[in-house]
């Protein structure tokens, strides 16, 4: 939703050679056009969508086998098997939030550095690649541990 918005609110407002890759200091040292950029961020938008909400459908066509999980004869069973999917569904979308939180925040400050006549990625850029790192090893404890709990 929120890049939906960004995509509207921007699209007229940025130039039609945008940076779009950016050195150590937030210096430019890459270049897109406008439409390139933006069919880029809905393709990373669908390859993350794809990921939270592919790989649980993948996992309940898999053969129980070659699903490796911690304590993966109780989580498999037939009796916990719907419980199971229903968990890697709801942790699955939790990444997906994470990453496309990441996503957007990036694209969020190239957006904004190009309303610049000298585009330079801001500063926060260390501070949400810090909350993401934090973010994604809070999903893999979580993820870990709620396959390592067992009534």
């Amino acid at each position: 939703m929120f890049a939906a918005l960004q995509t509207v609110y921007y699209y007229n407002k940025l130039p039609d050679r945008i940076a779009s890759h950016f050195a150590g200091g937030g210096i430019p040292n890459g270049w897109s056009t406008k439409p390139s950029l933006f069919l880029t961020y809905w393709l990373v938008i669908a390859l993350v969508l794809g990921i939270s909400l592919g790989i649980p459908a993948l996992i309940g066509k898999l053969p129980r086998r070659i699903i490796n999980i911690p304590n993966r004869v109780y989580w498999l069973s037939d009796e916990k098997y719907p419980e199971t999917l229903s968990l890697f569904r709801a942790q699955f979308r939790w990444f997906g939030v994470i990453l496309l939180s990441l996503q957007v925040a990036v694209f969020q400050m190239v957006f904004q550095a190009n309303l610049s006549a000298t585009p330079t990625l801001s500063g926060w850029f260390i501070v949400v690649l810090v909350g993401f790192a934090l973010a994604l090893i809070t999903w893999i404890i979580k993820f870990r541990t709620t396959f390592h709990a067992r009534p």
